[in-house]
């Protein structure tokens, strides 16, 4: 179908985005204390379990483009994930949050273990499915692609609001009348089942763009070797680009969220900062979402993601001088670095589909659907990665909990948690002036000529 998305149809990609947030939002963020302090699950066996589950959940990932790329389900090729795995998304965040606490060690581990993974595994797929859905969505059209993700970026600010003013009081609400360790399942539960009516919703508003009914169909023959699909990453050179500037900024970001409350209840000497910073900079994200896609417009994707990484780079090295003694400073500052990045987030995944779009014009095999699934690579590796900088960066300086913090101390710490993400946010943002090649004319010119070449291939369902 050609022509341009109508609001309603951008709203409904946008809100899979909302409900994905607020399904996620209690698994992401309180699964490591449910297991400790109400499964009775000690934090060794924890950390060794998520470590585990990690590691299976990444070759998952690597996994998911190649199985997606070759797959042609009843539903389409990216709305079928949507169909088929929102609802062992919603039972895989239920499960993970049942009270098992009566049951033996080994019954409870192995129902977190099965949750979570349901849970993990599924989100690879379901969200390289939205992933394509945008460009088979937009088509060829970029001013569309850009709608799409600049209203998914504005969906998950309001669901990062939602959550954080959310969560914490309905457990405490929920707390004194079914106990501490259910109220987590009566949260979880409602906001999970947001996310499979979202995915339902998406999945209906893309059916005219990805069905298997439509007129034209992909030649069956035409499925890629595996060779292929890995060939294709490797030989990518703007997609390899991209991939290393992402991971190198979102390392910079893990690592500092991960510190944040160090910073709080040490540097500030005062923890209960950080609710009302958070609060300030969490609301201040939606409006900069409205104000970083004009930036982000204006300036053109290369442009704008080098002026996000650089600006962000110089936001976290202010902190590093100036925010030692001050929350005012470092709210400021965080509200001012949000703009930087909603600059470019706006683009959300187009970056990668650009790239995708490059490596098939240039091959004549069509590996996009792999080349878009190394979007997620970056963020699992950050998490990794920036988690042990600021951990092994608190073991350097002489970290000691409970410790009495000295000037010497709060200075070192700055430079962990603003001189290290400042130092990799610039290098991001080299890598990407001077390694990515990719126009937003080159990318528009690169959709046309993909979109005609898979007419000229394609052939009738019924032929």
């Amino acid at each position: 179908m050609s022509g341009k998305l109508t609001q309603s149809e951008i709203n409904k990609y946008g809100f899979y985005t909302l409900a994905a947030g607020l399904g996620n939002a209690v698994p992401m963020s309180y699964i490591t204390i449910f297991m400790t302090d109400h499964l009775m699950i000690s934090a060794a066996v924890v950390g060794t379990l998520l470590l585990i589950a990690r590691i299976l959940d990444f070759a998952v990932s690597l996994a998911a483009g190649p199985i997606v790329q070759r797959s042609n389900l009843k539903w389409g090729k990216y709305r079928s994930w949507l169909i088929i795995l929102r609802w062992v998304t919603f039972i895989g965040v239920c499960l993970q949050f049942v009270n098992t606490s009566s049951l033996p060690l080994p019954v409870r581990l192995v129902i977190v273990a099965v949750g979570y993974c349901m849970l993990h595994f599924s989100m690879n797929f379901t969200t390289l499915a939205q992933t394509g859905l945008l460009m088979s969505m937009a088509g060829t059209s970029m001013e569309d692609r850009t709608k799409l993700a600049t209203r998914s970026i504005q969906a998950s600010t309001i669901g990062t609001i939602i959550t954080s003013a959310s969560v914490v009081p309905l457990i405490n609400f929920f707390t004194p009348t079914v106990g501490a360790a259910n109220a987590y399942l009566l949260v979880a539960a409602p906001f999970s089942f947001i996310y499979a009516v979202g995915a339902g919703v998406l999945a209906k508003a893309a059916e005219p763009y990805d069905n298997p009914e439509t007129a034209q169909m992909a030649p069956g023959g035409a499925a890629p070797t595996l060779a292929d699909m890995i060939n294709s990453v490797v030989t990518n050179s703007q997609l390899l680009v991209y991939i290393l500037a992402q991971t190198l900024s979102m390392i910079a970001m893990m690592g500092s969220m991960g510190i944040a409350t160090y910073y709080f209840m040490y540097v500030l000497g005062n923890f209960t900062l950080m609710a009302v910073s958070m609060t300030i900079t969490t609301v201040f994200g939606f409006f900069a979402s409205l104000i970083g896609p004009h930036i982000g417009r204006r300036l053109g994707k290369k442009k704008a993601i080098v002026f996000g990484l650089f600006g962000s780079a110089m936001c976290s090295l202010a902190n590093t001088f100036l925010a030692r003694s001050s929350v005012v400073i470092y709210t400021s500052i965080s509200c001012l670095m949000s703009i930087f990045m909603h600059s470019y987030s706006c683009f959300g995944p187009n970056y990668a589909i650009d790239a995708a779009e490059y490596g098939f014009y240039k091959t004549g095999k069509d590996n996009r659907t792999v080349a878009m699934a190394m979007n997620n690579i970056p963020i699992k590796i950050g998490f990794a990665l920036g988690g042990a900088i600021g951990t092994f960066g608190l073991a350097l300086i002489g970290y000691q909990p409970g410790m009495t913090v000295t000037t010497d101390f709060a200075v070192k710490f700055m430079w962990i948690f603003g001189g290290v993400p400042a130092l990799l946010n610039t290098l991001a943002s080299l890598t990407m002036l001077f390694g990515y090649k990719i126009t937003d004319e080159d990318a528009a010119f690169y959709a046309k000529k993909n979109a005609a070449r898979m007419a000229a291939q394609s052939v009738p369902k019924n032929s």
